[in-house]
């Protein structure tokens, strides 16, 4: 596990006298701080998502003094690490040699986005499962109605949260301007084609709509649809994990249990003689 923020501590003898040097970085907010004995003397701190990015993927040199001596914090990004380095006086404070001209990134600037694009598919599909083989069932078998609409929820965000990664992965590539095009449109796309999410999401901070109806049966249309429709009524739609075998309902007076904004059913209750 990589921890958010590493910290590296150098002991240094300058004109005789004994100093020592912090430096933490931070492995997401790619923030630097130097420390010399305890007193702040240098801090790089992105302003903006563009400036983090170069600094994930760019070999850099930060300068600072302690006295009169020319001191500089190395930072060199690796494929999951960072290799930091003290330059003293222009000589490696690792070796004592010359500390030569700043390295490259040890695999390219741009050269593991696929590697990234993997790593989320990696991530998106262990969602999938955590969400379809278990979040979902537990919320059928254990769960309310208010359970059952928010597996609906984590499910149908998986797919645009993974379109925003891309568009963020897509921002980071050297062809920027044509990868974040595409990966834009395919984000409108997604948003397009999975509109009513966010309505299901608003929905689990509401109280459901209750709605009574005559249930006479419903219209042929193929066992894998949630979207039905009643017979002599309008078109619904059910819930992924709704707990209720609503095919195979028989006739009768039902409640309705809908969210506000999706219309979307949870429960189908059958509602008894004396509450009809």
């Amino acid at each position: 596990m990589v921890p958010p923020v590493s910290r590296r501590t150098f002991p240094l003898s300058l004109d005789g006298r004994s100093r020592t040097v912090q430096v933490d970085h931070g492995y997401w907010s790619a923030r630097r701080v130097v420390r010399v004995d305890g007193v702040e003397v240098l801090r790089v701190e992105p302003r903006s998502f563009r400036e983090r990015i170069d600094l994930w993927q760019s070999s850099t040199e930060h300068v600072f003094g302690i006295d009169t001596h020319r001191l500089a914090l190395r930072v060199r990004p690796g494929l999951l690490t960072y290799e930091i380095e003290l330059v003293v006086d222009g000589r490696s404070l690792s070796d004592g040699l010359p500390a030569g001209p700043l390295r490259p990134p040890a695999h390219g600037r741009y050269s593991y986005t696929w590697f990234k694009v993997g790593v989320a598919g990696a991530v998106f599909f262990v969602y999938q499962l955590i969400v379809l083989g278990l979040f979902g069932p537990i919320a059928r078998a254990f769960g309310g109605p208010r359970w059952v609409l928010a597996a609906e929820v984590a499910m149908d965000l998986a797919i645009p949260v993974l379109a925003v990664v891309l568009v963020i992965l897509a921002w980071q590539t050297d062809r920027r301007g044509r990868n974040v095009t595409v990966a834009l449109a395919f984000l409108a796309l997604i948003l397009f084609a999975f509109r009513g999410t966010a309505a299901e999401a608003a929905d689990l901070a509401l109280p459901f709509d209750e709605e009574s109806v005559a249930f006479a049966g419903w219209q042929p249309a193929p066992m894998d649809m949630r979207r039905v429709t009643f017979v002599g009524g309008p078109e619904v739609e059910f819930a992924n994990f709704v707990k209720v075998r609503f095919r195979r309902l028989e006739p009768g007076a039902y409640l309705l249990l809908r969210g506000h904004f999706s219309r979307l059913i949870v429960d189908m209750q059958a509602l008894s003689a004396g509450s009809r």
